[in-house]
């Protein structure tokens, strides 16, 4: 066995691209943590290993932190067991709980990875804006109250696009890796006639909580906390500590997308 308790490959394994859907609010993010914590990938490995299909190198195309939700994640994962490809999807779903279900299930090459082959991501962020909560919004929405200047938001999103140094909308105290460089291709802002306002991001790749990060500084330019022109002064920075916006709550986030 591998260090996460799933078996070692050999030739009879088969290579699964598997598009995953769930409901974030009761798991500690994607990644596999400590025994007892609840993730998405290890309810997935769970499930595997009800099957027989041995599940090895169970890995997220993102690691969606803790309360996040995702209708487009995609896992790369090889696997053994009779279970066709084309019933992987309905027999995974049988066992697994109902915060989350394989929306697809695909052969792929060996050499397939759902992190490092993947081209863009985008992720949404929901704001609820109604004055009233929302019954069925509420669970994957921010509830924000105060008026947005929409227009503002728009003006400020601009200054973020493109291929620059995020380090300041990196996870407070984390460790951001090698590189804090990311190329960001568009963020969009859409105001709903529900009273819902979605901002989709796309980009190569994001930092931890950076997307969250950004929606919470961009929120503070809708409400005119800050001008937009503070997402330039915030960038040049390149020093998390020194950007003064909370992230956005992880329950208005959603992985929609993984492009290959």
């Amino acid at each position: 066995m591998s260090p996460d308790g799933t078996h070692e490959a050999s030739a009879s394994f088969r290579t699964l691209k598997l598009t995953v859907e769930y409901d974030g609010t009761d798991f500690c993010g994607y990644q596999s943590q400590a025994d007892g914590v609840r993730t998405v990938q290890s309810i997935i490995a769970d499930a595997l290993g009800q099957l027989n299909m041995a599940p090895v190198k169970l890995i997220g195309a993102g690691r969606t932190d803790t309360g996040v939700h995702a209708i487009g994640q995609v896992v790369s994962v090889q696997v053994s067991g009779a279970v066709p490809t084309g019933r992987v999807a309905i027999a995974l779903n049988r066992v697994l709980p109902s915060d989350a279900s394989i929306v697809d299930a695909k052969d792929v090459d060996p050499a397939f990875h759902a992190r490092f082959l993947a081209k863009n991501r985008t992720y949404c962020y929901t704001v609820w804006t109604r004055r009233t909560r929302s019954a069925l919004w509420g669970r994957y929405s921010l509830h924000w109250k105060r008026p947005l200047d929409i227009a503002l938001m728009r003006q400020a999103a601009q200054c973020l696009v493109g291929k620059l140094d995020f380090v300041s909308f990196a996870k407070a105290g984390g460790s951001p890796g090698p590189t804090t460089v990311r190329d960001v291709k568009r963020i969009a802002i859409r105001q709903m006639s529900d009273g819902r306002i979605v901002l989709i991001i796309t980009a190569n790749g994001f930092l931890r909580s950076m997307v969250r990060n950004i929606v919470g500084l961009l929120l503070a330019v809708g409400a005119k906390d800050l001008p937009p022109s503070s997402v330039v002064e915030i960038l040049a920075l390149r020093d998390r500590s020194k950007n003064p916006i909370a992230p956005a709550a992880p329950h208005g986030l959603c992985l929609l997308r993984v492009d290959y």
